[in-house]
C-alpha cells in the first residue's frame, strides 16, 4: 500500500466512476476473484457478478441500448439489492463505468441513496486521452456505429459542437468530470487516479491503498479475463457488418448476436498475429489528444482533489501511424466470429423449441375424438331421420 494514499474510513462506500478504457475491467475482474479474501479483510464488493452496471443503470434511472429502437429501464431490484449490501461495517467499494454519463442531479441523488456526502467517496480512474481514442471508438463501433475512425476522430476532435463530440467529452472531459463529483462529495472525499501508459499495476496500487489491504493482493488477480483492443481488420469487419444492418436489428437482437455472439467471441477467444495491425491513430490527431491531455493535467492539479499519480500523464501523445481498413481479416478472426453467431442462435432455437415443449406439455389434454367409418355415418343419419 502507498503511504501517501489515505484510505476510506469504516462503514464508507468508495464509489468508482471507472471511465471507459481507463483499467476498470482488470480491477474488476481482481476485485471479483478476490470477493473472499477481501471480506476476511473488512472490505466488501457488493453483489456476485464482475461489475455493478445492473444496479448502476437502475439507480440512475438510465435507458441502456439504442434510443427508440429497444433501450429499456432496468428493474429497481438491482439498486434495491446493492444498497441493502452497503449496510457493512467494513469498507465498501462500487465500481461501473455507466456512472461516467449521469447528470449531476442523478450523481447527487445516487450518492444520497449510498448514504450521502459523510459515507461515501468517489474515486475517478484517468489516462491520457490519446490512448483512449481508438478505444472509444471501437467501443461505439461495437454498439453499432458505422463511421470510419479518422471520420469519427475529426468530429469528436473538432472545435464545432455536435451531439456525438458533446457525448464524447461529456464522458472524457477529464477535468469537469472530476469536478462533477467533487461538487457533490467535496474535493476531499474525490480521488482521480492517473494511470501512466505501461504501468500495470497502478490501479492495482491505488485501490489496495483506498481499501487499506495488503500490498499485491489485488495485483495477484490481474489478467485473468482479457478485454483486448479489436484489430484494425476486425474493427473494420463489424464496421461494415453495421452498415448492412442498419434498421434490420432491435437493440436485443444486435446485442444478442452481433454484441455478444460474432464479437465477444471474435475478441476473447483469439490472441491476434504480431503481423495483425491495431487501429492507428493519424499524426494530427494524436498530436491534438496531446495538447489537449496538457489542458487535462494542469487542469486536474487545480481542482484541488486527491490525486494519485502523475498528472503530467495525461499528456502523454500515443502513437500515430496511416490507418489500413482495406486489411483482409485473419481467417482465424473470421471462423471465430461466425462461431459466435451460429452458437447463439442456435442456443436461442433450442431455447424457444424448449419452451414450445414445455407449453405443449402443460396444455389442457382434450377428450378423444370418435373415429366414424363410413357405415357409422350411415346409421347415425338413418337414425337421426327416423327419430
Amino acid at each position: 500500500m502507498e503511504s501517501s494514499i489515505t484510505p476510506i474510513g469504516n462503514g464508507e462506500v468508495l464509489l468508482h466512476v471507472g471511465l471507459h478504457k481507463t483499467g476498470t475491467t482488470a480491477l474488476q475482474v481482481a476485485l471479483s476473484e478476490a470477493r473472499g479474501a477481501l471480506e476476511e479483510n473488512g472490505v466488501r464488493y457488493p453483489g456476485k457478478g464482475l461489475y455493478h452496471h445492473k444496479a448502476i443503470l437502475a439507480g440512475a434511472d438510465r435507458p441502456y441500448g439504442w434510443r427508440g429502437n429497444g433501450a429499456r429501464i432496468t428493474p429497481k431490484k438491482h439498486w434495491k439489492r446493492l444498497l441493502k449490501e452497503v449496510d457493512y461495517p467494513g469498507r465498501v467499494i462500487i465500481s461501473s463505468e455507466f456512472l461516467d454519463d449521469v447528470k449531476p442531479e442523478v450523481g447527487a441523488r445516487i450518492i444520497d441513496d449510498l448514504g450521502g456526502t459523510q459515507k461515501v467517496s468517489v474515486v475517478v480512474t484517468l489516462r491520457a486521452i490519446g490512448s483512449i481514442l481508438p478505444s472509444a471508438w471501437q467501443q461505439q463501433v461495437k454498439s453499432g456505429m458505422t463511421i470510419r475512425y479518422e471520420q469519427w476522430l475529426e468530429k469528436v476532435l473538432s472545435d464545432e459542437a455536435s451531439s456525438r463530440s458533446d457525448h464524447f467529452w461529456w464522458r472524457h472531459d477529464q477535468v469537469q468530470q472530476v469536478k462533477r463529483w467533487a461538487d457533490i462529495v467535496g474535493a476531499d472525499r474525490t480521488y482521480a487516479v492517473v494511470l501512466a501508459e505501461g504501468d500495470r499495476n497502478a490501479i492495482f496500487n491505488a485501490f489496495e491503498g483506498l481499501l487499506a489491504l495488503p500490498d499485491g493482493m489485488l495485483v495477484a488477480h490481474q489478467g485473468l479475463l482479457a478485454n483486448r483492443s479489436m484489430t484494425a481488420a476486425e474493427a473494420e469487419f463489424v464496421r461494415r457488418l453495421n452498415k448492412e444492418l442498419v434498421g434490420q436489428m432491435t437493440w436485443d437482437e444486435f446485442s444478442s448476436l452481433v454484441r455478444r455472439g460474432l464479437v465477444l467471441n471474435m475478441v476473447e477467444k483469439r490472441t491476434p498475429g504480431p503481423e495483425e495491425a491495431k487501429v492507428q491513430t493519424p499524426k494530427w490527431a494524436a498530436e491534438r489528444a496531446a495538447a489537449l491531455g496538457q489542458g487535462f493535467a494542469d487542469g486536474l492539479s487545480a481542482l484541488g482533489v486527491n490525486v494519485i499519480g502523475d498528472p503530467q500523464a495525461l499528456a502523454a501523445e500515443p502513437r500515430s501511424g496511416a490507418d489500413d481498413p482495406q486489411q483482409a481479416l485473419d481467417m482465424d478472426a473470421a471462423v471465430a466470429a461466425a462461431i459466435g453467431v451460429v452458437t447463439e442462435s442456435l442456443a436461442q432455437r433450442r431455447a424457444l423449441v424448449e419452451q414450445a415443449q414445455v407449453e405443449q406439455a402443460a396444455a389442457p389434454v382434450s377428450a378423444p375424438q370418435r373415429r366414424w367409418s363410413a357405415k357409422g355415418v350411415a346409421r347415425a343419419m338413418k337414425r337421426g331421420v327416423s327419430g
